[in-house]
C-alpha cells in the first residue's frame, strides 16, 4: 500500500503511513482531508514548519477531516483506531463508553473484585477464631461450628461500611452496630486500586490528566455499583437448632446499607485508582496544568500521602509507649492506625469529638491544637494526657510541606491565573479530606459485654472548611516565595 501523500510504501495492514502519519484508510466521498496552514499549533502553540503534518511539540495533528454536505461544512468526522484509541480526534467521553474500553474497565474491576475476595477469605478466617472465643463466654461449645464472620463480611469492612450484627438465643439479644470502619483495612484495597489504576491507564501514554481521572471516575461508578449489589448478599445468616431444646434456636446475621455501601466504594476506588494514574503520567502532562488537572492530581495525591504519614506515625507512637499500648501487637496496630487517621485531621486544626456511653456513665470530650483537651468530666485528668502530646504541634509541618509543595508545583505548571489554579487545589484538598472524614466516622453499639455506645470522628463541612482555606494560605505563601527567590536569580544572573 502506498501514502497517496508521500508516496511511501507501507505494509497492507498499515492505517496510517510509517513516513508522515497520513491515514491510509479510504475515506467516504463526503469526507475531504485538508490541511491547516497555522503558523503556531492550536493545541500548545508551538512554532512549526508550514508543511508540518503533526507539532513537533506536542504531537497534535494539523491535519483537519470535514465533511461537506451541499458546500457546508457540518463538522469534524472523528478518526478511529481499534486498537487504540486516538483521544486528540475524537470526544473523549464517548471514547471511553465505547465497547472496547467499556470491556477494558469491566475486566479490570473483575480483577479488583477478585483481589480483595481473596484478601477477605484470610482475614475471615483470623477473625473467626477470635469473635468464636469471646462468644463462648455467653454460648459455650455450641458456637464451636459456627461461622461469624465470613469473607463478605470483611469485603465489605474495608470499604468502611457499616455493620449492622445480631446475636440471638433465648433471652439474650447481642447487637453490634458500627458505622465505618479501620484505617488500617484500607491499605489493602488502597494498594489494589493503586495498581488497578496505573495498569488501566497505562495504555494512555499521552493522555491528559483530567482523561486519565476521567477514566478512574468510570471504574468507579461501575465499581460502586457492583459493591452495592454486593452488599445486597453479604454477611452471614445462620440459624442453628437447639441441641438442647431448653435454650432455643440460636440465630446470627449480618447486615449492610446498599446506599452506603455504593457511596463508599466509589470514593474510596477513585481516590487510590487517581493515585495510581498519576504513576505514569508523561513529563509534558505533570507540568502543563490543562483543565486544572495538575490542581486536582496533587489535592487527592497529597490528601493521600498525608493521611498514610499519620497512620504509620500513630501506629508506631501507640505501639511503643509503655502508657498507651495494650500489650497486644495486634490491638496497638488496629488502636494505632485508627488515632493516626484522626492526627491527619488535628495536624489540619480539626476538632477531634468524643463521645461515650458505658455503664450508665456519659462522657463527652474533644481536643483540637488551637482549643485543646475538654471533657465532661475528669477534665483535668484528660488535660494531663495530652499535656505529654505537645509534640502533636510538630505534625502540622506535614501538610505545610505537601501545600507547600503544591504551590511550587501549580507555579511551575500554570496556564493561567494562579489563583484560580490554587483554589482548585484547596477546594478538591478540603473535599478530599471531607469525604474520608464522612466514611470515616466511628460509631460503636453493642450489648454484648455491656451497653456500650461511642463516636469519634470530626465534622464533615467544618474538616472541608477548615482543610481547604489552610490549603490555599499555604499554597499561596509557597507561590509567593517561591516567584520571589526566583526573580532574585534572574536578576543577579543578569
Amino acid at each position: 500500500m502506498y501514502c497517496s501523500h508521500c508516496g511511501m510504501k507501507n505494509n497492507e495492514s498499515a492505517q496510517y503511513c510509517i513516513n508522515d502519519g497520513a491515514s491510509l484508510v479510504p475515506v467516504i466521498e463526503k469526507v475531504k482531508v485538508t490541511q491547516e496552514n497555522h503558523k503556531y499549533c492550536m493545541e500548545c502553540s508551538h512554532e512549526n514548519a508550514l508543511n508540518a503534518i503533526y507539532c513537533q511539540q506536542c504531537g497534535h495533528s494539523v491535519e483537519k477531516v470535514t465533511e461537506k454536505e451541499d458546500g457546508i461544512t457540518s463538522g469534524t468526522i472523528p478518526v478511529h483506531s481499534e486498537d487504540h484509541v486516538n483521544y486528540e480526534k475524537e470526544d473523549f467521553i464517548s471514547s471511553i463508553l465505547n465497547k472496547h474500553n467499556l470491556k477494558r474497565i469491566a475486566i479490570f474491576n473483575a480483577f479488583s473484585i477478585i483481589a480483595l475476595f481473596v484478601f477477605s477469605l484470610i482475614v475471615s478466617s483470623s477473625a473467626n477464631r477470635l469473635l468464636l472465643e469471646s462468644l463462648r463466654s455467653e454460648f459455650g461449645s455450641l458456637v464451636d461450628s459456627l461461622k461469624v464472620v465470613s469473607a463478605t463480611d470483611v469485603f465489605m469492612i474495608s470499604h468502611m461500611a457499616s455493620l449492622h450484627y445480631r446475636a440471638n438465643a433465648l433471652m439474650f439479644e447481642g447487637v453490634l452496630e458500627t458505622t465505618s470502619g479501620l484505617f488500617l483495612l484500607l491499605f489493602i484495597p488502597a494498594i489494589i486500586f493503586i495498581l488497578i489504576g496505573f495498569f488501566m491507564n497505562k495504555r494512555v501514554t499521552k493522555s491528559s490528566i483530567v482523561e486519565r481521572l476521567s477514566i478512574c471516575l468510570f471504574f468507579s461508578i461501575m465499581y460502586g455499583i457492583i459493591v452495592g449489589l454486593i452488599s445486597t448478599f453479604a454477611g452471614v445468616s445462620v440459624d442453628i437448632a437447639d441441641p438442647t431444646g431448653f435454650i432455643g434456636n440460636i440465630t446470627i446475621s449480618s447486615d449492610y446499607s446498599f446506599f452506603e455501601s455504593i457511596f463508599n466504594a466509589l470514593i474510596i476506588s477513585f481516590i487510590f485508582t487517581s493515585v495510581g494514574a498519576m504513576i505514569g503520567v508523561a513529563k509534558e502532562q505533570r507540568f502543563n496544568n490543562k483543565q486544572y488537572g495538575v490542581s486536582i492530581s496533587r489535592a487527592i495525591l497529597h490528601s493521600v500521602i498525608g493521611l498514610v504519614f499519620m497512620i504509620l506515625i500513630g501506629t508506631v507512637f501507640f505501639s511503643t509507649n509503655d502508657e498507651l499500648t495494650t500489650g497486644d501487637e495486634t490491638g496497638d496496630v488496629l488502636l494505632g492506625s485508627q488515632i493516626g487517621g484522626y492526627l491527619w485531621n488535628i495536624s489540619q486544626f480539626g476538632t477531634l469529638n468524643f463521645e461515650t456511653t458505658s455503664y450508665g456513665e456519659e462522657i463527652t470530650a474533644s481536643y483540637s491544637l488551637m482549643g485543646g483537651p475538654k471533657a465532661s468530666e475528669d477534665e483535668e485528668e484528660f488535660e494531663e494526657l495530652f499535656l505529654e502530646l505537645k509534640w502533636l504541634w510538630i505534625l502540622v509541618l506535614i501538610p505545610i510541606g505537601l501545600h507547600f509543595l503544591a504551590g511550587n508545583k501549580l507555579r511551575k505548571s500554570t496556564q493561567g491565573n494562579i489563583l484560580y489554579e490554587l483554589g482548585v487545589y484547596a477546594i478538591v484538598f478540603g473535599l478530599i479530606n471531607a469525604l474520608f472524614v464522612s466514611i470515616s466516622r466511628l460509631t460503636i453499639d453493642t450489648n454484648f459485654d455491656d451497653v456500650f455506645n461511642a463516636t469519634f470522628g470530626f465534622s464533615t463541612f467544618g474538616t472541608f472548611i477548615v482543610s481547604a482555606i489552610f490549603a490555599f494560605i499555604v499554597s499561596y505563601v509557597a507561590v509567593m516565595l517561591t516567584n520571589r527567590q526566583v526573580n532574585s536569580n534572574i536578576n543577579q544572573s543578569m
